[in-house]
């Protein structure tokens, strides 16, 4: 699973990794639930970047007037079309495309909410994406997004270290350790400081951040420490958490 050619490796950090459906339900849940908390997960029109095979833009259709989902990975566009074949009356609201998020051609302010859920640790000129961002909402439209979180442990998208891949858990504390991190990880990870920081370079001002602790879906021991983390989740600690959870809204 972890042993992945150089170019894969090099998609890794690019937008539209979009493993939506490798997160299991509860982690989508969690996702949308804490996102969900802090600004409508509802309006006319939504863009999702990073959408992959759809996992997270099925569970938002019917909030939708009209949804545009985006990715940059051939084969989980080609998934969520094949979803789509299946369910006619979603394919009339969503338009698929492959479309990077450094390169939307959306007219200005065309949208109410933007999204992107464990995405946008793989842009790599993230900036020139967040003014894109900026650019394609309404006043006061708002972008919501989950991403790694620096002060986690764990490194959770795996490292490579002389050609060899590892798994995430064999890192405990390589986020921690920022330089190192930056050379041997397929993604980065944030602080909520320094994520407002680029935000609000692009114009775009944070109104909410909360943080995600591990869903455990389908680790065993994970399961049955879920109690914990998920008391956790509801204190103070949750600043270890996994991950970040922002809203940021676009100025009227």
């Amino acid at each position: 699973m972890w042993i992945e050619s150089a170019t894969m490796t090099e998609a890794t950090r690019q937008l539209g990794l979009g493993h939506g459906s490798a997160f299991g339900e509860r982690g989508v849940a969690k996702r949308l639930g804490t996102l969900g908390r802090y600004t409508s997960l509802s309006g006319r029109r939504l863009l999702e970047i990073g959408c992959g095979d759809g996992t997270y833009t099925m569970r938002l259709v019917d909030a939708f007037e009209q949804i545009e989902a985006v990715d940059i990975q051939q084969d989980r566009l080609e998934l969520f079309r094949e979803r789509l074949a299946e369910d006619p009356a979603a394919a009339q609201k969503i338009n698929v495309r492959e479309l990077s998020a450094t390169e939307l051609d959306y007219p200005d302010e065309s949208f109410d909410l933007v999204t992107a859920i464990e995405v946008v640790e793989h842009i790599d000129d993230l900036d020139a994406a967040l003014r894109q961002v900026h650019r394609v909402l309404v006043p006061g439209g708002r972008f919501a997004l989950t991403t790694p979180h620096r002060w986690f442990p764990f490194e959770t998208h795996g490292f490579l270290i002389r050609g060899k891949r590892y798994r995430p858990a064999r890192g405990p504390f390589l986020p921690w350790i920022v330089p190192l991190h930056r050379r041997l990880a397929d993604a980065r990870s944030f602080t909520a400081r320094g994520l407002s920081g680029q935000l609000r370079r692009a114009g775009l001002e944070t109104v909410a951040v909360d943080y995600i602790m591990p869903p455990f879906d389908r680790s065993g021991f994970g399961q049955r420490i879920r109690p914990v983390t998920d008391a956790i989740e509801r204190s103070p600690l949750r600043f270890f958490g996994m991950a970040l959870a922002v809203v940021a809204r676009r100025p009227d």
